[in-house]
């Protein structure tokens, strides 16, 4: 593997440019680690790779070992591990169920149920469900990123 490093041309924007045949997962790693410092995730639809700013996102699912952005009407599928989404907590995103990590921004309103769960009801009026086991973990961080403020819930 070549690796070029060029200056470039005054008032430019700095760019990184990859040629490669096959876009293996560690490249797409460290590809998505240089752009995750700059506040955006590598985001594939098909074999297209999008940058998606974490405010855009509604929230994250694992489904069959892969993971899916959702966006207010697009899906994406992310190559990081469910885990490794869970560092988008100082974004505003906490996690609600085991296999589903909320942007807590984006939920307009919350359904309680008899089982102990909880159903938060979405800016784009999807609903997920929060489970019980992580209600007291998504009011503590409501709490915090309203600033002690009761979020109607």
């Amino acid at each position: 593997m070549k690796i070029t490093i060029k200056e470039p041309p005054a008032g430019a924007e700095e760019e990184i440019i990859v040629l490669c045949h096959n876009a293996s997962p560690e490249l797409l790693n460290v590809l998505n680690s240089i752009k995750t410092s700059n506040g955006t995730l590598a985001a594939h639809v098909d074999n297209e790779i999008h940058w998606i700013n974490p405010s855009d996102i509604f929230y994250i699912e694992a489904v069959d070992r892969k993971v899916f952005l959702y966006c207010e009407s697009e899906v994406y599928e992310s190559k990081q591990k469910l885990y490794e989404l869970e560092e988008l907590e100082m974004n505003g995103f906490v996690r609600v169920s085991k296999s589903v990590i909320a942007n807590i921004y984006k939920i307009k309103s919350f359904i309680p149920s008899l089982s102990g769960n909880v159903e938060a009801v979405l800016t784009n009026e999807e609903r997920i469900v929060v489970s019980r086991r992580y209600v007291s973990n998504l009011k503590k961080n409501l709490r915090l990123k309203m600033g002690g403020q009761h979020h109607g819930y």
